[in-house]
């Protein structure tokens, strides 16, 4: 396998962990994020080697999307159990 591929089949494993994330019971939520995010700037510096500043920026971007996500949309259905209630 060539390095590239190693790059891209690296960027989609850890898009593919960080999809699982959500499903996680909440207390192990926080520490799997912070390890994604430590185990993602590798595979990150992985993919703007081999495949140039563009898709490297496309990468971080993504990641960035995909990790803020579960905290903001587990923070909007506490926020609508709280109207709910009052």
């Amino acid at each position: 396998m060539s390095p590239p591929a190693i790059a891209v089949a690296a960027t989609l494993l850890w898009l593919v962990l960080a999809l699982v994330i959500p499903r996680l019971p909440l207390r192990h939520t926080g520490a799997t994020l912070w390890l994604l995010a430590l185990a993602g700037v590798p595979v990150l510096g992985l993919l703007t080697l081999h495949w140039g500043p563009g898709p490297g920026f496309g990468g971080f971007a993504l990641g960035l999307l995909v990790l803020a996500r579960a905290p903001l949309r587990r923070r909007a259905a506490a926020l609508e159990r709280t109207q709910r209630r009052g």
